[in-house]
């Protein structure tokens, strides 16, 4: 896969089939759409599982949430949802004493999901309860003193030894009562399905495990940021393979700390849910979440862990490796940069797993422009949130989950919706949602053309200036097909611009025009234009040789 990348000659045409639920999909028909650009390299573009490529997250919902932070689920389209920085859903929240659990929360926001016909839920634990916390006071954690937040969410829990020995009876317990509670008879029929269990969200934020150097800081400190995680690799190795254990139930997996396996560790139920996946906590994958060493040591412990990190296996002896089903990092682009640079980060990514990690999934559990603020036009946070899907697919991710539909602050996130109208900077928020309420901004917008561009294609080719690992600025390209001879072509040039003053954000010709003849364009702020557009620019447009079937 990764030769792919690597040689322009290649082209191979795949099947994206349908990308959402109910979009229909199916073979394309006639010539596949030419390349935009004869010095483009032509690379393979990966099919995508059915309904799961489109992800999303919401900080806020109704579903347990009080006030004003009571937002309605999103109603754009997705295909799949992260749990992760929602209300009372990490293991600190559901589990608040020893043997003591609280799963409303949890099940508010699956039972929304479930309504709004979403049926895969990726979630993402963290978080150590206060109680089991083996540094109670660390105020270095993630949300140490926080909104009332407790420290010490950053520390594994104090029953489990650096080595990985111990018990880990709080976390066996509580992934045992969890995985219980959502997999009950008759509760699939209300509620989603949480199809993947992560350890840790961005583990490489660590003083522990991390770069040699890593500095963690108070929350809000303008010195730095605080930690995700500071124990060893042995100890988040040993949760990890608790969790597959009682999740997916393979007898012989090693339980490494306690000598032991799967089925001798004496679990009080193991195999709870073996249609569900076990993975590690993402890191890197992008320049804000650069923790590519980091992942390459929790596989195989040969990027020159940290001393006293217990990294104590190898690529002959992969067990980090073999306790995850998935490969996962975070994808953001900010503080300058485009969504195109997120590429060799991925890249990078991928060309240290082994062929085994390779064939796995690889999902981008979290990215976006980062802060409001840091992208203050609002055509310009339109044009990124369709361009960041597209790079996805051309850097062979099977998943992207957007970060977040309501963080409409000027210090959230990727925001894409608000509770009331904006006007720029940074975001313009000024379109009623008439479905939830609300006003959906640029981004927001963008999200949904970005849906209905590829949602049940054939993505034919993909074309990258220079590489698709290594991009330069230029123009970057999918071309795509559907039943009843549908052809069309997205097209972008990254070149940066400060402003758009036309649809297409630009006057780049366009280098070659597509082998079908266009008979329409669309823009990402969804209108449609007849015939052929004069140029491209920085916000993505697709050329039509018909309108699209339904």
């Amino acid at each position: 896969m990764r030769d792919i990348f690597r040689d322009a000659g290649c082209l191979l045409a795949i099947l994206l089939s349908s990308l959402l639920s109910g979009c229909g999909g199916g073979s394309g028909s006639g010539s596949p759409p030419s390349s935009p650009g004869g010095s483009a390299p032509v690379v393979a573009v990966p099919s995508q599982p059915a309904a799961v490529f489109f992800g999303m997250h919401q900080s806020h919902t109704a579903a347990c949430d009080t006030g004003d932070l009571a937002y309605p689920l999103f109603d754009a389209r997705a295909g799949t949802f992260r749990i992760w920085s929602t209300c009372k859903t990490q293991w600190a929240d559901m589990n608040p004493a020893s043997n003591s659990f609280d799963f409303t929360g949890l099940d508010g926001l699956l039972a929304a999901l479930k309504i709004k016909g979403i049926n895969d839920v990726y979630i993402s634990l963290g978080s150590t309860p206060n109680w089991i916390s083996s540094n109670p006071t660390d105020i270095l954690c993630d949300r140490a003193n926080v909104f009332g937040e407790p420290p010490g969410m950053c520390d594994p829990p104090a029953d489990l030894n650096s080595d990985g020995s111990g018990t880990d009876l709080a976390w066996r317990s509580f992934v045992t009562a969890l995985v219980g509670h959502v997999s009950a008879a008759g509760y699939l029929s209300t509620h989603a399905h949480i199809t993947y269990y992560e350890i840790w969200s961005e583990f490489h934020r660590s003083d522990t495990v991390g770069v040699p150097g890593t500095t963690c800081f108070t929350p809000g400190s303008s010195a730095g940021i605080p930690c995700s995680y500071r124990g060893t690799f042995a100890q988040m190795l040993r949760m990890t393979q608790d969790m597959r254990c009682i999740v997916e139930g393979h007898t012989s997996d090693p339980i490494t700390g306690l000598g032991l396996t799967c089925g001798t560790a004496n679990y009080a139920q193991t195999g709870v849910d073996p249609t569900a996946g076990v993975m590690e906590g993402d890191a890197g994958g992008g320049l804000l979440d650069d923790g590519t060493a980091t992942l390459e040591n929790y596989l195989y412990c040969d990027a020159n862990p940290p001393t006293g990190s217990q990294c104590n296996w190898s690529r002959s002896n992969p067990l980090g490796a073999n306790a995850t089903d998935v490969i996962s990092g975070h994808s953001y682009f900010n503080n300058g940069d485009s969504p195109e640079s997120v590429m060799r980060f991925v890249a990078a990514e991928k060309a240290m797993l082994s062929p085994a990690d390779a064939a796995k999934p690889y999902f981008t559990g979290e990215g976006s422009w980062g802060k409001n603020y840091s992208v203050g036009e609002p055509s310009i946070q339109a044009a990124y949130v369709a361009r960041w899907f597209a790079v996805l697919l051309l850097a062979h991710a099977d998943r992207g989950y957007w970060f977040a539909w309501d963080e409409f602050e000027n210090s959230g996130n990727g925001g894409l919706w608000s509770p009331t109208p904006l006007t720029a900077p940074p975001l313009e928020c000024s379109t009623p949602d008439t479905a939830i309420g609300g006003y959906y901004c640029t981004g927001g917008i963008a999200y949904a053309q970005t849906v209905d561009w590829l949602s049940g294609a054939t993505v034919v080719t993909g074309t990258c200036p220079a590489s698709c690992s290594e991009p330069s600025s230029g123009v970057f390209s999918l071309t795509i097909s559907r039943t009843g001879g549908y052809q069309a072509q997205m097209l972008w040039d990254s070149s940066k611009v400060s402003t758009c003053v036309n649809p297409m954000c630009g006057s780049t010709p366009i280098p070659q025009p597509p082998s079908f003849a266009v008979s329409q364009w669309r823009d990402t702020a969804g209108n449609t234009h007849s015939g052929m557009p004069p140029n491209i620019g920085a916000s993505p447009i697709i050329l039509e040789n018909m309108p699209p079937p339904s």
